[in-house]
């Protein structure tokens, strides 16, 4: 087992384990939550290849997934944005006894919205894009990646090292391929929550399918940016509302 470094929050109440997603750090990705310290024990790991944990010639979920139910000790939330939604709703499969609830944000589970006009549109144009780019070019990579989600971010050039970085290990995903077993997660009890900003159809095709298979609660939060924990107080308030109704639903 390979020890991440992890960013942690909290010292009582319920410990939460937060997956970050592709183009993020953990520390970025959940800067908004680290006000809910004063209640909750919040675990933020640095997926592998994002420094300071140990880097990796590929990203590959499932081996991140196996990493997170480490983290998941003797039962824990489970948080999880973009492809860190991907490797929570795998660790959760893994290890359903050992999660309380979980919480995902835009995952690309591009596989479970097959046959959504959306989701297979965007699944073409992210395969498109991965065949035919230059891996090399790492700003050009990243912003043909970003367009087709339709996520307006201006890139830094030159890239800061962990940038650079995060992109690197992007061009090592298949997204179009990122399933989850969404037959295990459906037989599990701890309860489920789906979370999209709107801002890209693809996802919101993903979401839409995933709450109905996995009988999940499913929360649009429209306007809001891809990674939608960023928004603050809104999202805060429904994560501490799922939280404690499964914290309620475990007396």
């Amino acid at each position: 087992m390979t020890a991440l470094a992890t960013e942690r929050w909290g010292d009582h109440g319920p410990r939460v384990v937060l997956v970050h997603g592709s183009l993020n750090s953990a520390a970025a990705a959940f800067a908004e939550q680290q006000v809910l310290a004063d209640r909750y024990q919040l675990i933020a790991p640095y997926r592998r290849g994002y420094a300071p944990s140990p880097s990796t010639d590929r990203v590959d979920p499932d081996r991140d997934a196996v990493d997170v139910v480490d983290l998941l000790a003797d039962g824990a939330h489970l948080v999880g944005t973009s492809m860190g939604g991907v490797v929570a709703m795998r660790a959760a499969a893994l290890a359903p006894e050992k999660v309380r609830s979980l919480t995902v944000i835009e995952p690309p589970a591009l596989p479970n919205g097959a046959g959504r006009p959306a989701a297979d549109k965007l699944a073409t144009a992210i395969r498109e894009h991965f065949e035919a780019a230059d891996p090399t070019d790492l700003e050009t990579f990243a912003a043909g990646f970003l367009d087709i989600l339709n996520v307006r971010m201006q890139l830094p050039s030159p890239l800061p090292p962990p940038l650079a970085e995060a992109i690197g290990n992007l061009t090592t995903e298949r997204p179009w391929l990122t399933g989850v077993p969404a037959d295990a997660l459906a037989a599990t009890s701890f309860p489920k929550l789906i979370v999209t900003g709107g801002g890209t159809p693809g996802f919101e095709d993903v979401a839409d399918a995933l709450a109905q298979e996995l009988h999940a609660k499913r929360v649009l939060f429209d306007g809001s940016p891809h990674a939608v924990q960023r928004i603050g107080d809104r999202f805060n308030n429904e994560l501490i509302a799922h939280i404690t109704s499964a914290e309620k639903a475990m007396v």
